[in-house]
């Protein structure tokens, strides 16, 4: 396998500045979408360009789903406008002013300078907000109005999905997390003999946040080390969180040696995962049946749309050979 594609390395260069990225990636009946078209939606979004950038697996994966996206924004545009779906330009305008207030604080200079920056042509952006509201009307239209969570199909969900509806099994916990010595450190005393110290001062009563904020390397020590209602499952590695999962409310560890750092957690707090009734969870079960029921309708329509127009899709390109 190769260790990147071409895409992946003009992106970890800066797609902006780098290259540009020249050649189609698909036709939708008379319209094009290019290379550069999927790669500067990716570039929108965060967390797109860090798992783009992890693997050609990952890269590959993303940019195809992005490169579906922009083929289904294509197809319901181009049905909108076959219907002659048209906004009142004032829409258009009352969105803008709605997007400028809410994310720039009402100044149409600092929504200028971000454009300026991405290289995005005012205009650009507004024709992309109405292709927005546009898309967001046909969807209401075509699946949206359709969607009902009737009694049945909640009692169903319920029914066959119980594990969606219980509250969450939380812990409010305190970490004190020693660093080992540098190499070099011959004067810091190792992580064993601080730990025994420190463990010892708690034993004695000293306050376990007043510990933290001297001693502890972790990210809450400002805080006293309090991680406060949080899964432990998922805010620390599992050797942690089996010795938290052991400990009664008030209890502290002992010492858990992880890779050389050392780990004194103590439990202050603990909710138990609750089954929640048919009413209590009502909200959530309806949102869940409607979210479901829209994603079939969704597909059908996009399956439909694809059927009466003209697709095709070009490879990824490679790295060149």
């Amino acid at each position: 396998m190769k260790k990147a594609t071409f895409i992946v390395s003009v992106l970890l260069a800066g797609l902006a500045g780098a290259a540009t990225l020249d050649g189609l990636a698909a036709k939708v009946n008379d319209s094009v979408i290019t290379v550069s078209d999927v790669m500067a939606e990716i570039q929108r979004f965060a967390r797109m360009r860090e798992h783009f950038a992890s693997s050609e697996d990952a890269a590959r994966k993303i940019y195809s789903e992005t490169l579906e996206m922009l083929i289904d924004r294509k197809l319901i545009l181009q049905a909108a406008a076959d219907k002659k779906a048209q906004l009142p330009e004032w829409t258009v305008d009352n969105r803008v002013r709605e997007i400028v207030k809410d994310r720039f604080g009402g100044d149409m200079n600092k929504l200028t300078a971000v454009l300026a920056k991405e290289k995005i042509a005012l205009t650009d952006w507004r024709n992309s907000i109405r292709d927005d509201m546009v898309i967001g009307t046909m969807r209401y239209q075509m699946v949206e109005k359709y969607v009902q969570a009737t009694p049945a199909a909640m009692r169903k969900e319920y029914k066959e999905h119980p594990e969606r509806y219980a509250t969450d099994h939380k812990a409010t916990v305190s970490v004190i997390l020693l660093r080992p010595p540098r190499a070099d450190d011959k004067e810091t005393p190792s992580v064993s003999t601080r730990g025994e110290e420190i463990l010892a001062r708690l034993e004695k009563g000293e306050d376990f946040a007043e510990l933290a904020r001297k001693h502890s390397a972790d990210s809450h020590a400002k805080d006293g080390g309090v991680w406060k209602d949080v899964k432990p499952e998922e805010a620390f590695r599992p050797e942690i969180a089996e010795t938290i999962a052991k400990l009664k409310v008030g209890e502290f560890s002992n010492l858990v040696n992880l890779d050389g750092w050392g780990f004194i957690v103590r439990k202050d707090a603990e909710t138990q995962s609750k089954q929640l009734t048919f009413s209590e969870a009502y909200d959530k079960i309806a949102r869940n049946v409607k979210d479901a029921q829209a994603k079939v309708e969704y597909d059908a329509w996009m399956k439909r749309l694809r059927e009466q127009a003209f697709v095709k899709i070009y490879p990824m390109p490679d790295e060149a050979k």
